[in-house]
């Protein structure tokens, strides 16, 4: 089998020992997904299985720009071929299975709380993705970043954390609560708490054109498209006491009541995305009418979110838009994709990469994107 020549140079760091000479390998990077994570294969060495010793912390870096840090969860040494296969995990797969802390943690400010909640594997949380961004990058050009979406640090209401819940249970409700998300930084030093950035200008251009197209010669990707409404309603409704149904949801069953509908001119929110009714009622502890709009409306564009997904099959590593350097594709940064052959066209935000390489098939990037101005979660 013919070895494809790769373009990029990606290396593993375990321990202070630098590695290469990988047969394939699949990096995950994402901001919806808490844990990103590795797989890669290796000849068969008795040095190098020494060297993977399990939870051994890991590095890996592409073209230089570390991607994960984190560490082994997996060595493996099959049966028949002469390989070494691993798989890791980023600092976040520990806040996956570590119990948290049983304390109480009233009084703190959200950041604080979650800083508590994230040691010892991050020493810092932070409310903007400049810098993870401008790393993840690497050397070739990057677009202007705009403004960093800006939140104010709210208070919990205080927070007793019960017995069992893992660090990450504890993180989303509070994230859930004010409306942001979080990512790890690709090289391990901080947790980014926040939203993605909309104002930043586009740093990719996605083009696939259409069977016999005059512009076949501009293509550059694979793109694929869903829509889906399996995950949607046309009309959300919050309560804030009592036990609504889809036939007894007015205010009389409690006084702390907000809806959300796909359609306003429709009692039901039917008539837009929807040909027929589809509701959903929540039951929530809220303070106020406002309390239950607000959480509704969150509700609903959450749910949105899943309505439309483009994924984009790029034959390298990053996009080559100026000089001589390719700049490294990552999440939280925006795309103008047009796919010719669905009439898909629009600015997208990428939310998770996954680099992909193997015998014989060279580079391949694996990119999803949501439209801008999605609401994200968790």
């Amino acid at each position: 089998m013919t070895v494809t020549q790769r373009k990029h140079d990606v290396r593993v760091v375990l321990g202070g020992n630098e590695v290469s000479n990988w047969i394939s390998y699949a990096i995950t990077s994402s901001m919806l997904d808490p844990v990103d994570t590795a797989s890669l294969t290796m000849p068969w060495s008795r040095q190098a299985w020494d060297l993977f010793r399990k939870d051994a912390p890991i590095k890996i870096t592409i073209d230089g720009v570390v991607v994960l840090d984190g560490y082994l969860d997996k060595r493996a040494s099959p049966p028949t071929d002469d390989v070494i296969a691993i798989e890791a995990r980023d600092r976040c797969g520990r806040l996956v299975q570590e119990s948290a802390p049983a304390i109480d943690y009233r009084g703190l400010t959200l950041t604080q709380l979650i800083l508590k909640l994230v040691y010892p594997w991050f020493t810092k949380v932070t409310l903007s993705n400049a810098r993870n961004r401008k790393l993840l990058r690497g050397r070739g050009k990057v677009v202007l970043a705009g403004n960093e979406p800006v939140r104010i640090d709210p208070r919990p209401g205080g927070l007793l954390c019960e017995p069992g819940q893992v660090r990450w249970e504890v993180i989303k409700q509070l994230l859930d609560q004010a409306g942001l998300i979080a990512w790890s930084a690709g090289d391990g030093t901080e947790l980014v708490i926040g939203k993605p950035n909309y104002e930043q200008d586009v740093q990719w251009t996605f083009f696939r054109p259409a069977p016999g197209s005059s512009r076949a010669a501009e293509g550059n990707v694979g793109i694929g498209v869903e829509d889906s409404m399996g995950d949607r309603y046309s009309r959300i409704v919050v309560v804030g006491s009592g036990a609504g149904t889809t036939s007894n949801y007015g205010p009389a069953v409690a006084s702390r009541y907000g809806e959300a509908k796909n359609n306003s001119a429709t009692r039901d929110g039917e008539g837009k995305d929807f040909t027929a009714p589809k509701r959903l009622v929540i039951q929530r502890a809220v303070r106020s009418v406002a309390e239950a709009r607000a959480l509704a409306a969150q509700e609903m564009r959450r749910r949105d979110a899943t309505g439309e997904a483009i994924t984009v099959l790029s034959p390298a590593h990053g996009q080559l838009v100026g000089g001589t350097e390719p700049t490294l594709y990552c999440p939280d940064t925006l795309a103008h994709v047009e796919c010719e052959r669905t009439g898909r066209k629009g600015v997208y935000l990428v939310t998770a990469c996954r680099y992909e390489s193997d015998r014989g098939g060279g580079e391949r990037t694996t990119l999803e994107l949501v439209p801008k101005g999605t609401e994200l979660s968790t």
